[in-house]
């Protein structure tokens, strides 16, 4: 074994080994399933960060927008104002990337781990590690080989297109189909809605024919507009890959989704407690003004 499968494969191969072990029925679909889930729930921190750090960006789009109409083109100082306002305002504008290479390795290694348990299931006594050699179904496959299989209903071995032949096999198709649906829902969740309903060409329009164009807003409509390319890469992608790492994708996924939900609800709803606080200190504020006035008037009575 390499480095890289001692580090990696190996013990995500293990994780997979141990759930499929002790989870009733052994399904190994539902075993990625949990492992997934996992997988997310261990990054859940670094997802926050992420999502904290997205939330400022959309935030500071204004004062960047600001700072590219000072500069007038000097990209030099544009991006030296650019890294001072984040400085100031604690962003790192590369900390999304963190995430990426948290998931890559583990997608990379997926990949071997699939290719290992449906390839090559000789070598799989080899990759797992003794202390789960007891487990009975360790045991049956070691000797037999995995049934991967979703719920014993989907066979996760094969390709939503099979490579030479183009057979389709529409369980996995639906799966890439719903993988890229909540890619593009992943996608747009974190994209800032535009202030007004204005089409890309319009703005384009607006440009070519001299008038000045709120470049945060140019901005905004091609990041939504290119939002469909991810989904569109992942459906590419997903069906040419094998069931299981295509249940991972989708799974992923749908789990990041309902992390973003979580993380941006709350702050909506945090958001609304304080402004509401602060329109009750406003009223408050206005009635002792009120009342101070009355109170008053009925001294100069006297």
């Amino acid at each position: 074994m390499s480095i890289f499968d001692i580090i990696l494969v190996q013990p995500i191969f293990n994780i997979l080994v141990f759930i499929y072990g002790v989870l009733p029925g052994h399904d190994f679909g539902v075993s990625l399933i949990i492992f997934t889930i996992l997988v997310r729930l261990l990054m859940w921190p670094l997802v926050k960060k992420q999502l904290n750090q997205t939330k400022v960006m959309r935030a500071l789009q204004p004062e960047l927008a600001k700072i590219k109409a000072k500069t007038k083109g000097n990209k030099q100082l544009e991006n030296q104002l650019m890294l001072e306002l984040y400085k100031e305002k604690g962003v790192n504008p590369f900390g999304s990337i963190g995430l990426l290479l948290v998931q890559l390795p583990i997608f990379i290694s997926l990949f071997a781990v699939v290719r290992l348990i449906t390839e090559n299931p000789d070598n799989i006594d080899k990759y797992t590690y003794h202390i789960l050699d007891q487990l009975p179904a360790v045991q049956s496959a070691i000797s037999d080989g995995f049934q991967a299989s979703l719920l014993g209903l989907i066979d996760l071995t094969k390709h939503a297109i099979e490579p030479g032949s183009g057979v389709i096999y529409w369980p996995l198709l639906i799966m890439a189909i719903i993988a890229a649906i909540l890619q593009y829902f992943q996608s747009k969740q974190l994209l800032p809605a535009p202030k007004e309903k204005k089409k890309l060409r319009d703005l384009l329009k607006e440009q070519a024919a001299g008038k000045q164009v709120d470049q945060a807003e140019m901005s905004a409509l091609v990041t939504n507009k290119m939002s469909w390319l991810f989904p569109v890469l992942t459906f590419m992608v997903a069906i040419y890959l094998a069931g299981a790492l295509v249940l991972y994708l989708m799974i992923t996924s749908l789990v990041a989704v309902l992390q973003q939900y979580l993380v941006l609800k709350k702050d909506e709803t945090e958001l609304d407690k304080i402004s509401n606080k602060t329109k009750a200190r406003a009223e408050n504020a206005q009635t002792a003004e009120i009342v101070e006035g009355k109170k008053s008037k009925k001294k100069r009575r006297k």
